[in-house]
């Protein structure tokens, strides 16, 4: 499937259905995602309860309550759709608060681009965002029925289990990743195409670049928290060897995320400073014999050169300012969180549903 060309900074925008969402739940960002994950994981424990295939709450031999472990499985995979829900349903907003800073940091020619970013998603990807979701819809229930061949059962036992909601939730789950994944992409072309053809480098006004830094710091975040809710399936606590790399290559993957946002822009100033370098040094030789023959005018005009040729070469190359790197640092710390998640689940487990030790 081709990407659509990017059209003209009139066309038409569409916001999306958890764009819509979000905007009118009373409950805020926080409460709606909490809200939407009670939903989707509470039907998981409905069924589950309704069916007792298998239960989400029994008794085993000893008379201690237990929990299957697929409800693990379940509220991990309810965690991944609030996310992506949340994510798609808070994207055009996070572009939103850039909007103002974005128009200062590009030229007059790019302004629109720099205003559409903010206004939603292009009519002519809504064609490729239903293609994508109803893949992801087929690609789930194809999940289902390898589900089923694995299991050995027929589809009717499998519906009269909590495959019951793997059966709903796993194709719009899928739909839901298929068509963020494109999402992510076409905001990702358009700001790159954004900063190729329109960034303007002042070297005196390099913090007007720094909301290119917001904006990479924020997709490195989601890729963190989307990573570490992923890492739930897969961390041990008493499995060092397995988690200590994993948790590195995922950090890894948020400053590849990062600096490839960032990079382009970096290329830019880089190439500003070399130019603005060169036309000091042009300068400093054309005044340098006279300054040197003791001509006071041009031994002033030399020094102020030199001066200005050690600003220029100090100024930042990178548009991350000092809060930001030290924002990003933290989000490393973001794929720690499901150790310490699945460790006090179990504990709490332990101590609150099968009765044993804390």
């Amino acid at each position: 499937m081709t990407e659509p060309d990017l059209k003209p900074d009139d066309e038409a925008r569409f916001d999306t259905a958890e764009y819509v969402l979000y905007q009118r739940s009373p409950f805020g960002m926080i409460g709606t995602s909490a809200l939407i994950f009670v939903l989707v994981y509470g039907f998981y424990v409905l069924i589950a309860q309704l069916t007792q295939r298998p239960a989400f709450l029994a008794f085993d031999d000893a008379g201690n309550w237990i929990t299957h472990p697929v409800s693990w499985v379940a509220f991990v995979l309810s965690l991944i759709q609030t996310a992506a829900i949340a994510f798609a349903g808070s994207a055009k907003g996070r572009w939103e608060t850039e909007t103002d800073d974005l128009v200062l940091a590009v030229n007059p020619a790019g302004r629109q681009a720099a205003l559409n970013l903010s206004k939603g998603t292009p009519v002519s990807w809504r064609a490729g965002y239903h293609r994508l979701f109803w893949a992801g819809f087929v690609f789930g229930i194809i999940f289902n029925v390898v589900m089923i061949l694995i299991e050995g059962i027929s589809p009717l036992e499998y519906a009269n289990s909590v495959g019951l909601w793997f059966l709903i939730v796993s194709p719009i789950l899928f739909g839901t990743g298929f068509r963020a994944g494109m999402d992510v992409s076409r905001r990702s072309r358009e700001i790159k195409q954004l900063i190729a053809d329109h960034l303007l480098v002042d070297l005196f006004h390099l913090d007007r670049l720094n909301t290119i830094g917001k904006i990479g710091l924020r997709a490195a975040r989601s890729w963190m928290i989307m990573a570490a809710i992923l890492l739930l399936f897969m961390l041990n606590p008493e499995q060092l060897w397995i988690t200590v790399p994993t948790i590195v290559a995922t950090a890894a993957g948020g400053v590849f995320i990062l600096t490839s946002a960032l990079n382009p822009v970096h290329r830019k100033i880089v190439a500003a400073k070399q130019a603005e370098l060169a036309r000091i040094h042009d300068e400093m030789a054309q005044v340098r014999d006279r300054a040197l023959a003791g001509e006071d005018a041009a031994s002033s005009a030399l020094a102020g050169l030199t001066d200005y040729e050690i600003w220029v070469t100090n100024r930042p190359e990178w548009p991350l300012s000092t809060g930001l790197a030290t924002r990003f640092s933290l989000y490393i710390l973001l794929p720690i969180i499901p150790i310490v998640g699945s460790y006090l689940f179990e504990k709490l487990a332990d101590q609150l549903v099968t009765g044993g030790p804390a």
